[in-house]
């Protein structure tokens, strides 16, 4: 929503100025940020000025780079700024130029919570991007269409840097096939073909920058093409280029929907084709970029990962000995050998004891950690009522104390491994049973359900809960909410249960309301025929 606000008033900018500036500002005012698009343009007339953020309304007569626009690309950004709890004012002056200034507070608190999801990754260099460059390169007048950036007059090592990029061209008209060739071979290597079925096998192994095709060819159609490069692995992020001569908004929405990265009517210009091919090659240059920094970032850090899994597991395992001796001794001697204890000496070996059986339960829970991702599934079907009850029978005998009601629905078996599944049940049981510790009347309830390919499993608790806007530290490893310091526990189980259900192809969230209970959810894929 942001880049269409951003893109919005950009392009509004770009169309109506013709000499000067066009200015964008960022600005922080307290909790507030300003982003403020500025230009010497054409200005607005001051009686048009109350009616810019109307739908489809466009000033009478004003001068624009192009004769395109519906008149709803500022309603759109007002729209989304609203959305945002935020506000956009416009300041103009006719001859003189236009300043649109979009407001939105900082944070997401004042945003109500059902609209908020997870941050995605943002969408810099995105289709819509690429069609507002190509709007302004088509508005730009014959001499502004120079070289594409990094381009040379010979082709080069594919990896190099300023390698010239490879572009197909499929289409049945030898005409058509002669003129591309000639006005985009300045600049790229062209192969043109008469078909898509010769296209696919000029490919071969060695996938072009871009691909453009006509729509309709013998044997196989620019669709069919389309159809067959998205199915394969190694071309389905291939840019891909329809040209037709079916124009109107059917025809382009078709071939988007197809697929297609962007849709050329015939005829086109020499420019529009230029820009086109441009940006959507640059483009695919930038993110193949980024894929390499990404790939060679998740490398350092799973070399990083094997390190500390590694040191975890020697350190835990080195650990463990001397624990279980002094937890041995401790317990030996609390039960009244070599002889009584007066009070101090028993509430010193108490504390020893209970201390020594914390850092036992840490230790196994990072050797399980460390183990977790090599530890290779063994899968079986298994009965889930059954091992939840083996779970809850073990809570409810290592801690008779805890008087908590345990309801347990009906349960769908799974095809999962049953050592790595029984942790993620004792986890998630365990949890409910310690968040629960200081209600007069406990409870836990568990159930489950088959949902489409899904086996759904829902553990809730009427215990102290956790305030959600902390709940994306829930899955960290030795991460724990605000207020849960008087609860024993280092902030390793969930992790270990995120990585077991994660491995068995599932997912998981959670929800709660702080004081009034937590909720877990898990999905496992369902066995086959269920």
């Amino acid at each position: 929503m942001w880049e269409k606000i951003v893109f919005n008033l950009l392009s509004n900018a770009f169309k109506h100025t013709f000499e000067g500036s066009i200015g964008v500002t960022l600005v922080w005012h307290g909790e507030h940020v300003e982003l403020s698009v500025s230009d010497t343009g054409v200005g607005i007339p001051e009686a048009e000025l109350p009616r810019v953020f109307e739908r489809f309304q466009r000033v009478k007569g004003a001068r624009s780079r192009s004769h395109e626009g519906t008149g709803i690309g500022l309603a759109l950004v007002q729209e989304l700024a609203t959305l945002h709890g935020g506000a956009v004012r416009v300041d103009s002056t006719q001859d003189r130029g236009t300043t649109f200034s979009v407001t939105i507070k900082t944070g997401r608190d004042h945003l109500p919570q059902g609209r908020i999801v997870a941050a995605s990754t943002p969408s810099s260099g995105s289709k819509a991007g690429a069609a507002y460059v190509a709007e302004a390169l088509h508005s730009l007048p014959d001499e502004a269409l120079e070289a594409p950036p990094g381009e040379t007059d010979g082709p080069g090592p594919r990896d190099h840097a300023h390698a010239r990029a490879r572009i197909l061209l499929a289409d049945d008209n030898a005409d058509m096939r002669q003129y591309v060739t000639d006005l985009l071979g300045r600049y790229y290597d062209v192969t043109a073909v008469p078909d898509g079925q010769a296209a696919l096998e000029a490919i071969g192994t060695a996938p072009p920058d871009l691909v453009l095709s006509d729509v309709m060819m013998p044997r196989l159609d620019g669709f069919g093409l389309l159809k067959a490069l998205r199915a394969e692995e190694r071309t389905r992020r291939l840019p891909i280029i329809l040209l037709s001569a079916r124009a109107g908004e059917e025809a382009s929405v078709g071939a988007l929907d197809a697929g297609a990265d962007d849709y050329l009517v015939k005829p086109f210009t020499a420019r529009e084709l230029i820009a086109r091919v441009r940006a959507h090659v640059e483009l695919a240059r930038q993110r193949h970029a980024w894929e390499r920094e990404l790939e060679r970032s998740n490398q350092e850090l799973r070399s990083v990962n094997r390190g500390l899994e590694a040191f975890t597991s020697t350190v835990s395992h080195d650990v463990r000995q001397p624990l279980n001796t002094m937890i041995g001794f401790a317990d030996f001697l609390l039960s009244g050998n070599p002889g009584p204890l007066n009070d101090k000496q028993q509430e010193c070996l108490t504390a020893i004891l209970r201390g020594g059986q914390r850092l036992a339960t840490l230790t196994e829970d990072l050797l399980r950690f460390a183990a977790a991702g090599h530890k290779p599934l063994a899968t079986e079907h298994v009965v889930t009522s059954a091992l939840v009850r083996a779970v809850v029978d073990e809570l409810k005998a290592a801690h008779p104390e805890r008087a908590v009601e345990v309801h347990i629905g009906a349960l769908p078996d799974v095809n999962a491994d049953p050592t790595l599944l029984r942790q993620v049940f004792a986890n998630l049981v365990g949890n409910a049973f310690k968040f629960t510790r200081d209600r007069e009347r406990a409870s836990v309830e568990i159930s489950g359900e088959l949902q489409g390919g899904e086996c759904v499993y829902c553990f809730r608790d009427n215990g102290v809960g956790f305030d959600m806007r902390h709940a994306d530290q829930l899955f960290r490893i030795f991460q724990r909410l605000q207020g849960a310091e008087q609860f024993e526990g280092k902030g390793v189980g969930l992790s270990i249960v995120l990585d077991i259900v994660e491995r068995h192809g599932g997912h998981i969230s959670a929800k709660a309301t702080p004081g009034a209970g937590a909720e877990f959810t898990f999905t496992l894929p369902a066995p086959h025929g269920s």
